[in-house]
């Protein structure tokens, strides 16, 4: 038989006890549910939730818990050619001091493209100068092939991508206190891209802008000219 908690030291529970389905609290063990937390019915507010403490079951509001949790701002799905998908000061403010764009199923409109992420500070009116970097790993070489790109003058989501729309780009960037008035900000993330040869890749990604103002504007665009033409990229605010 199965117990909740503790075991009961009362004894065994009789089929009358079970009549029309209801077990009172005088029926277990007091040590079991306490008097002010019983399992009369589940948290009503999606902001609570029960957890054991020492077999008491307890209301818990999520608010009493670390942050970090990621809060979708965005998605924007490509259908068709643009040349760049923008987050502006909508959705880039001071909401949050951290972000996170995730892409996913990003194709250029031609072989050997660049796709780059660029910041700007005054609602993309004008982009600031970035510092870019990025190291690459051969997936599907026999043996580990390695490279690495520094001093760039944007911040890279691989390169040489392939423009079919099964071999794809997806990523995920991770944007650092963009609303900072004292700082550069940074970024760093990951990539996996098919490149125009069909080798796969996967890249380590860093960068910052070089401007000390807040940062309400975020673009994925197509680096080397072209469009992006398939996929979708998502903005999400991370909690604190």
């Amino acid at each position: 038989m199965a117990y909740i908690g503790q075991k009961p030291t009362d004894k065994p529970l009789s089929a009358s006890d079970l009549e029309d389905g209801l077990i009172t609290n005088s029926k277990l063990a007091q040590d079991i549910i306490s008097g002010e937390t019983e399992l009369a019915e589940a948290p009503a507010s999606t902001d609570e939730f029960l957890i054991s403490d020492a077999g008491v079951l307890k209301r818990l509001d999520a608010s009493l818990i670390g942050g970090g949790s990621l809060n979708l701002v965005k998605t924007t799905a490509i259908t068709s050619g643009v040349s760049e998908v923008a987050f502006n000061s909508t959705y880039t403010n001071s909401t949050y001091n951290n972000y996170m764009l995730i892409g996913r199923g990003l194709s250029t409109s031609a072989d050997n493209k660049d796709i780059g992420i660029k910041m700007s500070v005054d609602n993309g009116s004008n982009f600031a100068t970035h510092v870019g970097f990025r190291l690459v790993h051969q997936i599907n070489g026999g043996s580990p092939s390695y490279g690495a790109s520094g001093n760039l003058s944007y911040i890279p989501i691989g390169s040489d991508e392939e423009a079919d729309n099964d071999d794809n780009s997806n990523f995920k960037m991770t944007f650092y206190d963009l609303n900072s008035d004292n700082a550069r900000k940074f970024v760093v993330g990951e990539a996996t891209v098919v490149n125009q040869n069909g080798d796969i890749y996967f890249y380590h990604i860093g960068g910052c802008i070089v401007s000390t103002s807040a940062v309400n504007y975020i673009k994925v665009y197509n680096n080397s000219g072209g469009n992006l033409d398939d996929g979708s990229i998502s903005l999400y605010g991370i909690g604190e």
